[in-house]
């Protein structure tokens, strides 16, 4: 029983918190959350990413001047330039290769006239580590299985004393 649910509870973890595309930080004045449709963007399929920026009083704000750099090895592959965006956008990306990207988000505040960066790292996979990624859930769920029908059977099979 202890098995199983340890692994209940890394699922419900995984499922709540992904680990490789989803990250906030406070940059500057704001608190800035990146994450991404799917929770583990594959390579070469469409991928949505989601900006939220929020206030010191985490609302989310009505624009905000911001620029974005997504780099790969160190190499630039995508720059959305500094403009007024609203608190909340998305924008579409394919993602070229697996691996680490670097989100370099660069924050300009219009009140105190810096520029406030941070980088988020989003992390790929290719179509066969999502392979491997789904056989390892199986194989947890095989294990669950076994576990569910060993403490079923052995309900049925316990003889009634009686006395």
């Amino acid at each position: 029983m202890v098995y199983f649910s340890f692994f209940v509870g890394l699922v419900t973890y995984e499922i709540l918190h992904p680990p490789f595309s989803s990250d906030a930080a406070k940059v500057g004045n704001y608190e800035v959350q990146v994450t991404t449709t799917p929770s583990v963007p594959d390579v070469g399929k469409d991928t949505k990413i989601h900006f939220l920026v929020l206030d010191q009083n985490g609302n989310q704000v009505d624009s905000v001047r911001m620029g974005v750099k997504i780099y790969h090895d160190d190499d630039l592959t995508k720059e959305f330039p500094p403009a007024k965006y609203p608190g909340a956008w998305d924008a579409d990306y394919v993602f070229q290769e697996p691996g680490n990207h670097v989100f370099k988000v660069d924050l300009f505040d219009s009140n105190s006239g810096q520029v406030s960066s941070y980088e988020f790292n989003i992390t790929t996979l290719s179509l066969y580590t999502s392979i491997f990624i789904a056989l390892v859930i199986a194989g947890v769920g095989g294990a669950a299985g076994i576990v569910i029908a060993i403490l079923v059977f052995t309900k049925r099979t316990r003889p009634n004393f009686r006395y």
